[in-house]
């Protein structure tokens, strides 16, 4: 019984220590040749960069924000809907 639970953790630490070890490779691998990378800062003084960078992250997230908060409401009515069904239930 001891044994296996020394097996299963080395078993555990190398597969740990074999996927930190691959991280960069595979991460490496990733960088495309004859791709242009960014080379410094946003220039914001052209138009496209103002809505890419600031309106359409600034949209995204207002919507999430405005659906959570519908979403939290509906799941509340339903609880209270539930609520007033289980007490009429046990009133019958």
């Amino acid at each position: 019984m001891m044994m296996n639970k020394i097996i299963r953790y080395i078993f555990s630490t190398s597969g740990c220590l074999i996927v930190f070890l691959l991280i960069p490779g595979i991460s490496y691998s990733q960088n495309q040749r004859n791709i242009p990378k960014p080379s410094g800062p946003i220039d914001f003084s052209d138009t496209v960069n103002w809505i890419i960078f600031v309106v359409i992250p600034a949209v995204i997230i207002i919507a999430f924000l405005i659906f959570r908060s519908r979403i939290k409401k509906v799941k509340q009515e339903k609880k209270e809907r539930m609520r007033d069904k289980n007490e009429k239930q046990k009133l019958n």
